[in-house]
């Protein structure tokens, strides 16, 4: 019997850690990249699995040829983070195949190309958090690095950096107004991200399905709730 050989030469990209849904294959093959982005207006979390199966679809990709899955962890919205994370485990067990992920606000700062002149500049990457609080990151912090500042502790931390990334959908008008040649709105760019995560992949710096976890500052509202009824 003559068995169909697989060759294992897509990456797998999906991220909802902003208010962006972002989906991208990269063919190592071909060296292309094919992807789609959503807002949630656009796109409810539980459609994501139809907008996945399209995107391969339409390409004429089969995701038994997926090599490896790639993701943020976080910091960014809980709820987003649980649905990309449960549908990328489910397809890392049945797919046996692993996870490599990088830090949600690292993963915003590298997808803003600065120019040769602006390589020093101290950058600080901002993502909404609560009404009032907001999750930061400096760019001369380690990879995993991030802290959750009220609007007070923000507007102080303006005053010591060069430039202000904040994510796309994410934007505080009020806080960008304070310095609006200093603030720049950035979304994820996949074609930048792949080559970061094939770095910590050829490093085996990745996960299986059973140990991805989204990261974040704190207990949602429904875990509090939860705990407190234990109790």
């Amino acid at each position: 019997m003559n068995h169909k050989i697989i060759l294992k030469n897509l990456v797998f990209f999906l991220d909802a850690s902003t208010e962006i849904f972002y989906i991208a294959i990269r063919d190592l093959d071909k060296g292309v990249i094919v992807q789609k982005q959503f807002n949630h207006l656009e796109l409810k979390g539980e459609a994501l699995l139809s907008a996945i199966k399209c995107l391969f679809d339409e390409n004429g990709y089969d995701v038994h040829s997926i090599a490896y899955l790639c993701t943020t962890k976080g910091p960014g919205s809980l709820t987003g983070l649980r649905i990309a994370m449960s549908i990328l485990k489910t397809m890392g067990q049945i797919l046996n195949v692993v996870i490599v992920s990088l830090p949600t606000l690292y993963a915003l700062e590298q997808s803003y190309e600065r120019s040769s002149e602006l390589k020093t500049e101290r950058i600080m990457t901002c993502l909404t958090a609560r009404k009032n609080n907001y999750y930061v990151r400096f760019s001369d912090c380690d990879e995993g690095y991030f802290e959750q500042n009220s609007s007070e502790m923000l507007n102080q931390a303006l005053k010591n950096v060069n430039i202000s990334l904040w994510a796309q959908s994410h934007l505080s008008q009020e806080q960008c107004d304070k310095q609006p040649d200093k603030s720049v709105i950035i979304g994820l760019r996949p074609e930048i991200l792949f080559g970061l995560f094939e770095k910590k992949h050829q490093k085996k710096d990745y996960v299986n399905y059973l140990n991805c976890h989204p990261e974040y500052a704190g207990k949602s509202v429904a875990e509090v709730n939860f705990e407190a009824n234990r109790k």
